[in-house]
């Protein structure tokens, strides 16, 4: 029987044993690395049968990709619907991050798995291009954010919309890294901690209180700081 991959209707929507499978290879994926986890321990954890695990999915490559894909639909889903909403104004900004932190959140499970990703993406051309797609996608989605909920005030912005989006990207790509070390609920409150400095100081200097936007220096240094979280989350 020609094995198939799932179509992209199926892909979104899900089935229950796709999204069984997926969770349990993304967990597996995360805990064991991807050279431990085996398609029959993934098939156990799932609760399929090996020969459903191999209808859908051609083999451990080919489940890699699609559980990487799952995980960046999932973020963007949550985020995109905040947007949806149509309204203006930084707390419509900060609840759209608080939503998107969220989902982050929710699926901290799958940060160990993430973390496995972004180590594969060195090594492996389409798991790299996959993690710049959703790096290039998540940017593009919260500029496009920035620019409707600052539609009114854009002359305030402390940078353009899309230098904005890159530095909450990076610093939310941080927190990824932290929920993946975090193993205790006191680790966990620590990295809730770090979120709402971060989500504070968004709030507080997102907007130039004169009116003016950002100097070239503090751009600069929103950039460098964006920068040097990407290099420590890779």
């Amino acid at each position: 029987m020609p094995k198939r991959t799932p179509s992209p209707a199926l892909q979104s929507r899900g089935t229950p044993s796709i999204q069984r499978i997926l969770d349990a290879a993304a967990s597996l994926f995360g805990t064991e690395g991807y050279r431990g986890a085996s398609m029959t321990a993934v098939a156990e954890a799932a609760g399929v049968s090996k020969g459903l695990l191999h209808y859908h999915f051609r083999g451990k490559e080919h489940l890699l990709f699609e559980a990487q894909r799952a995980t960046y639909r999932r973020i963007h889903e949550h985020f995109q619907a905040r947007f949806n909403q149509g309204e203006r104004g930084i707390d419509t900004a900060l609840e759209a991050l608080d939503a998107l932190w969220q989902a982050v959140h929710e699926m901290r499970t799958w940060a160990p798995f993430m973390m496995e990703t972004m180590s594969l993406a060195s090594q492996n051309e389409r798991v790299l291009q996959l993690a710049q797609n959703f790096l290039d996608e998540s940017t593009a989605l919260l500029e496009s954010g920035a620019i409707h909920v600052f539609k009114d005030e854009q002359a305030r912005l402390i940078a353009t919309p899309r230098r904005v989006a890159r530095v909450v990207r990076a610093c939310i790509q941080g927190l990824v890294v932290e929920l993946s070390l975090a193993r205790t609920e006191e680790d966990l409150r620590h990295v809730q901690e770090i979120y709402e400095d971060m989500r504070n100081m968004f709030e507080h200097s997102v907007l130039s209180s004169t009116g003016q936007s950002a100097t070239p220096r503090a751009v600069d240094s929103m950039e460098l700081a964006a920068r040097t979280l990407e290099e420590n989350a890779s």
